[in-house]
């Protein structure tokens, strides 16, 4: 992001005060911050029914995990969101299947 809008995307994790994840809760619902950067300590007792994305960067957890994740997206069932995941080629069947038949040759 340009450095004048970097404080609309936050940093969240376990680690941080419950004054920071209060006060970054309110942000993000009042739209004052736009998104979250965080771990799965987000999920955890929150409530949020309006989340329209969730992206996730690489598979890191179970399938389970994953759609408990992905679940956050959108709880009020008048809306619709999206759940991303961007997953680095390398991990998809065929490209293994590739890389193991130019190995062999």
């Amino acid at each position: 992001l340009p450095h004048e809008l970097r404080e609309k995307i936050k940093w969240f994790n376990a680690d941080m005060s419950a004054s920071f994840k209060e006060a970054e809760l309110e942000k993000l619902t009042s739209s004052e911050t736009w998104g979250l950067h965080t771990t799965m300590s987000f999920g955890m007792g929150m409530d949020i029914p309006d989340i329209s994305l969730i992206i996730q960067w690489q598979v890191t957890c179970k399938l389970a995990a994953l759609w408990q994740h992905f679940s956050h997206t959108v709880r009020d069932k008048c809306l619709a969101g999206t759940a991303l995941l961007f997953v680095e080629k390398e991990y998809f069947d065929d490209e293994q299947a590739a890389k193991a038949a130019r190995k062999a040759r």
